[in-house]
């Protein structure tokens, strides 16, 4: 999974520090280069903080994403020391592509300033026919695993999470991640914006643009000019003699038809607002009638229509009516399915890793039972 073509993105640096009986492993830069040099220093950077009392990690990660592979090997090194409902991620000012599999896998917060940005993984292959089959058949694993990622994190199905990302690269704020579910809380600071960090927002497609922090701009007229009376006369279309009083009186003509127009502009803007407000509820009612979503989901598919309507009514041409969870088991017992599989002693991390179609299902079902397992995952 690639950042994109491109893109300016610093080298991968993780450091890993300790505080108390917490592990910090600070992830940034593009998740490239991850080699076996990497992975001893890490582990026993991490080794070193276990021996001086931490039980539990917190991951950061300010990243424009990179290779798929290598995030999953350094989730596996942290998870080979830490249990996973002991691990936490911080997002910085960016986490994309391959770097939101941290907080998709983990209860995760972000700043006010932080940027998302998820996708199809991507692969460059070449070689011969065998190769390149053998390629695809990795690539589509790996495009499985995501979705199967995102749809339990967000609490949707994997056909909307794959009309989500189908025009390419989607991207959320903090409101918006929360909402969908990537976030569970977002921190009350924003997160310090270098020029290094502004130049790779604006490189791999960031929506929004910061003003690096330290910069400023100098004037090289900080007063304001008064304008010649006849030079502004015949700017407001009067004759070059027009008196003080007439040129002010057309000022505030102007300023008032000025004032009208953005008035009207504001009210089109809240109108078209509450039409497209309107037009997610309705659509969303009547997903929920035909049993497309249930209204513990509700939320998140209000966020996927408020960044985007169009993408909202493709996901949901897409989702087919949720089957109850009654229908999908049959007489071993209330947690037992057809094949014999028993979920009555699942977590919420077996469900995500072993039977993510089970849990959704569950939300519907049962909401309190999946909320709480939920909650008791990611409880502190």
């Amino acid at each position: 999974m690639n950042a994109g073509q491109g893109t300016i993105a610093a080298p991968l640096a993780i450091m890993v520090t300790s505080k108390a009986k917490l592990c910090i492993i600070a992830i940034s830069g593009r998740i490239a280069e991850w080699t076996n040099a990497n992975s001893t220093r890490l582990g026993a950077d991490i080794k070193a903080a276990i021996a001086a009392g931490a039980d539990s990690c917190q991951i950061y990660v300010n990243s424009v994403g990179g290779n798929v592979f290598e995030a999953n090997e350094i989730i596996n090194l942290i998870e080979d020391n830490f249990e996973s409902d002991n691990i936490t991620v911080k997002v910085g000012a960016l986490c994309a592509s391959a770097g939101t599999i941290f907080p998709a896998k983990y209860h995760a917060t972000g700043k006010p300033n932080s940027q998302f940005m998820i996708h199809k993984p991507k692969m460059g292959v070449g070689g011969n026919e065998d190769e390149i089959e053998a390629n695809l058949k990795l690539l589509k694993n790996l495009t499985s695993q995501y979705k199967t990622m995102y749809a339990t994190k967000f609490g949707i199905t994997e056909d909307a999470v794959e009309a989500l990302w189908a025009k390419g690269d989607y991207w959320m704020d903090a409101k918006a991640a929360l909402k969908m579910g990537l976030l569970n809380a977002i921190e009350k600071e924003d997160e310090k914006i270098d020029a290094a960090m502004h130049l790779q927002l604006v490189a791999c497609g960031a929506p929004q643009t910061y003003k690096p922090e330290g910069t400023t701009h100098k004037h090289e007229n900080p007063k304001p000019i008064k304008m010649e009376l006849s030079v502004l006369a015949v700017t407001l279309g009067l004759p070059a003699d027009a008196t003080q009083a007439v040129v002010d009186a057309k000022l505030a003509e102007v300023q008032a038809l000025a004032a009208t127009a953005a008035s009207l502009k504001q009210a089109a803007e809240d109108k078209s607002a509450a039409e497209i407000t309107g037009k997610i509820k309705a659509l969303l009612d009547q997903a929920e009638i035909d049993k497309k979503i249930t209204a513990s989901v509700r939320g998140n598919y209000e966020a996927i229509g408020q960044n985007s309507f169009e993408n909202l009514e493709a996901i949901l041409k897409t989702v087919a009516p949720v089957r109850a969870l009654s229908n999908q088991l049959e007489g071993g017992g209330p947690d037992v399915d057809a094949s014999g599989n028993d979920y009555s002693k699942f977590t919420f991390a077996d469900y995500q890793e072993k039977a993510p179609e089970a849990y959704l299902a569950l939300m519907e079902s049962d909401p309190k039972k999946a909320e709480a397992l939920k909650n008791a995952h990611y409880k502190d």
